[in-house]
Formats: C-alpha cells, structure tokens, sequence
C-alpha cells in the first residue's frame, strides 16, 4: 500500500507519549472483529453474520489493525470496536436504506475519529482533496479548521493567504456556528467539511462566532454571517518584497514548491538590494503546516549541519532525525520570525529549530501546538485513511505537540483582541513535560522606537519591531548574550 508521510493540513494535535509498546494480541482483536461483525448484523437486522471473506468486512479489520500496530497512541480493540459500531448504528439510523459499504466507511470514521483530531478516514473525494493539497492548488473555500471540543463547533485554524475565506475576513479562532442553515453541533469534522466543499463557482453562507473581534473587552461578538464562493485555491506559498534593506518573507503553506521559491525569493531580494541585505524577517503567522520534508528544507536554508527535528513513534526502529547541511541562505545576517496561534505543524518545526540555535527570535504569540505526523496510507481503490503516527520533537528535546512553540517577544499588531487558539495540555497529553522558557525580551530592548511611537489602528507591530531591530543592529548584539 503507498504512504505518504506528511505534516499535512487541517489537522492539530497529537496524543500520547512516544514510547515502544506491545501491540494488541491476536486473541484480543480476533474477539473485538467477532463482536463487530455481530453487531453489523444486529445493525442490518439479519441473523447472517459477514463472511470473513466480505470486501468491506476485510477492509474494515484491515484498517482496524493498522490502527493497533501504527496510531501514536496504544489502543485497545474492543474499544476502538465500540466507537466504530456506534458509528455504523448512527449511521443506520439516519439513513435506513444505507448499503454495507456506507455503513463500513461509517463505522471506519467514528473509530478513526475518535482517536484525536487529525485521524480519520478518507473517501474518494478526500482522498483526492488531501493529495491536491500538497501540490499547491486545490477547490474549495481555503480554510483549515479543527473541531472545538468545548462550543462543539468547528474552529478555525488558519485561512489560507489569498483564499476566499481570507478574503471574507475569517480569522485565526472562528467559530463556525451554521454552514447554510444547518447547524454545525453535532456533526462530525469530516461532514462539515464535505458541506463547506463544493463545485468551484457556487456559494455557501457560514455564520460565525468570534470572541473579542469587534467588541474589543475580549467578550463574544454578536454571530455573523459571510458568504463565500468557493474557488481554485492556488497556494503561492512564498511572498515576499524589501523593507528597506530589510528582505521580508511570507510563506504561507508547505508545500512542494515552498523551498526552491524560497530560494528565488532571497535571490530577487538580494539582487534588488545590490547585494547589501541588513537581515531578514520571516513571516509564518497563520501558517497552518504542510509537508515534513519541506519544513527540513526551509529550516536548513538559514541553519549549517545541526539537528531540525526528531520524528518519535511507536516503534523505535522508525524513529528519524533530520539534520542540516553545511551553508547558510542568509549568511548570518540577523533573522526574526513572526509567529502566532495560526502558525501550526512544519511552521513549528522551522520556529523551533531556529530558536533553539539561537539563529532568530522569534516575535509574535505561541503558536498553535500541533507537533504530530499524519500518514496517508491508501487502501482498495482511491480511498484512504489519515493516521496520526507519530510526534515532533525539537532539537532541545522539548515537545512541540500540545505546547507549540513560545516567542521570544510577545507581541500583537495593533488592535488585536482576538482570542488565541491552542490545544490544553491536560487533554492533549498529561503526561507530558512543558518545554523550558524561552530567554524573553521586551519591546522597549528590540525596538525603543516602535515602542514609543503612538500605535496606528492598522499598525503590524510585530513586523514594525522586527524591521526596526534588524535595522538598528540591536537584535544582532543582544541574541548572543548569556
């Protein structure tokens, strides 16, 4: 079966610790499969239990032993059975007529699902989505959401850059309360996915629920509604223009172009600098992730032969380092990296091994804190399964799942009240262990100026201080003090 190994979008956070354990035994899982063959028939209303030889019996225990063997956190088979016949009997419920295959692919994704929030099963039209996604250009909407475990409803992670639903103005922590007129409590992720996906040229209406946005005292707005047409969602993963002599960086996706523009992007600059760059500000705000080899990629642009990332899962023996090559993008010259709680995934990755060899500071918000591997494994045919497989650890050792990656300047753009979105540590994995604090400096050290100029209602603070350090030399002489 081909695997795509992937840091890939719409997903974050991942679960328990990263450890060798001994799988499920046979005796166990051939008991569970005894159970839900039962209760695939009780759900039919038939004595007539599935063969064993079924097609959709067979691809249901296939997937259920992948999850035993691969998922970053042990299960147990009679409770991931359990999640998965409450699915299919849902399922029978709403639709009475439903085939055998329906009721599979439904038993499939209530167990996958109830894992953690980035596994899940994948029908054609996801299996298909997920792979257009890491090329760069997909239809649809151009947002990343997850579910949010409290309200009920599905949360904004990140719009995408140039997407229609940055244009409409959704924002980092949205709440969407409605897709059409239905309401989004009691669905799945994956259904309210599927309804917010469509042909290219058609509209949907979200009603929306944002804390602090408007109001400004960091209570609930009152709900709104915005109307999006859905798209082909090219992403241009990278961005950029000068700052002066100051180069200036967006990359808003990793994907398999971000890397080489990358490249060209630092080239154009220098070019257009006539060579006399003062540094440079990378900007990973609302980056919601992408590919692992391409957050390596990005890291080693600005970093020699050091560690960037460990990927631990279940089985040692599957366990990567990945490490830097000799050479440097920006030869020294002082880097700062904006993040806040949109910058999630392979944006945590690059944040963290920056900071962690002291190469940037970083300014903006904690990021997100979703520091886990999805593998994209395809079954019969072009459907799939999504698996979270294992986590990412950073070249200190500290976990980026749950805790995300802490700045070096905590700092906000002017007039920001929005609410920050994070995964809790004590439901993410409690038995983890927080990362040290990183050294903290204030905005009067970095940037005196920007901090005492009167703050502009559409000022990008964060920015403004990251050029004014470069500029000044300021950030070069302090990075290396004890």
């Amino acid at each position: 079966m081909a695997k795509l190994l992937a840091a890939l979008l719409l997903l974050m956070v991942a679960m328990g610790p990263a450890c060798a354990v001994v799988p499920a035994s046979r005796a166990d899982t051939s008991i569970a499969l005894e159970h839900y063959r039962q209760e695939f028939a009780k759900a039919k209303g038939t004595s007539s239990l599935p063969s064993p030889a079924d097609r959709n019996y067979l691809l249901f225990s296939d997937v259920l032993r992948r999850v035993l063997a691969e998922h970053v956190k042990p299960g147990t088979p009679q409770v991931l059975v359990e999640k998965a016949v409450a699915g299919l009997q849902k399922k029978k419920k709403e639709e009475p007529g439903a085939t055998d295959r329906t009721l599979t692919e439904a038993a499939l994704d209530a167990m996958l699902t109830s894992l953690d929030p980035y596994s899940a099963f994948l029908d054609s039209e996801h299996f298909r989505y997920m792979r257009e996604q890491t090329q760069g250009e997909f239809g649809g909407l151009g947002i990343e959401v997850t579910m949010d475990e409290d309200s009920g409803l599905i949360r904004v992670v990140s719009p995408i850059d140039g997407s229609p639903a940055s244009r409409a103005g959704l924002r980092t922590g949205d709440l969407i309360a409605r897709i059409d007129e239905a309401q989004v409590k009691g669905m799945n992720l994956r259904d309210a996915v599927a309804r917010m996906r469509g042909p290219v040229g058609t509209s949907v209406a979200l009603t929306m629920r944002r804390n602090g946005g408007n109001s400004g005292n960091g209570g609930p707005d009152a709900p709104f509604r915005v109307s999006l047409t859905r798209a082909i969602v090219k992403i241009q993963p990278v961005r950029y223009r000068l700052e002066g002599d100051v180069a200036y960086i967006r990359i808003a996706a990793f994907n398999q172009q971000t890397s080489h523009a990358l490249d060209d992007a630092v080239e154009e600059m220098r070019r257009q600098a006539h060579g006399r760059l003062a540094g440079a500000v990378l900007d990973l705000r609302n980056n919601p992730g992408g590919l692992l080899d391409q957050a390596v990629n990005v890291a080693d642009r600005f970093l020699e032969a050091v560690d960037i990332v460990s990927v631990r899962g279940r089985d040692p023996d599957e366990n990567r380092r990945y490490t830097g090559t000799p050479g440097d993008l920006l030869a020294g010259l002082p880097i700062v990296l904006l993040i806040n709680s949109g910058s999630a995934s392979a944006s945590e990755i690059v944040a963290g091994a920056l900071q962690d060899h002291s190469r940037a500071l970083l300014f903006g918000t904690r990021s997100y804190g979703k520091g886990s591997v999805q593998t994209i494994s395809s079954l019969s045919g072009d459907i799939g399964i999504r698996l979270t497989t294992a986590r990412y650890f950073r070249p200190s050792g500290g976990l980026v799942d749950c805790f995300g990656v802490s700045p070096n300047l905590e700092i906000k753009p002017a007039n920001d009240n929005s609410e920050e979105t994070h995964p809790d540590p004590a439901t993410c994995d409690p038995h983890a262990t927080p990362p040290p604090p990183p050294r903290a400096w204030r905005i009067e050290d970095l940037c005196p100026d920007v901090a005492a100029a009167p703050s502009k209602a559409d000022a990008d603070r964060p920015l403004d201080c990251a050029v004014a350090a470069i500029r000044t030399r300021l950030m070069g002489t302090l990075i290396g003090r004890p």
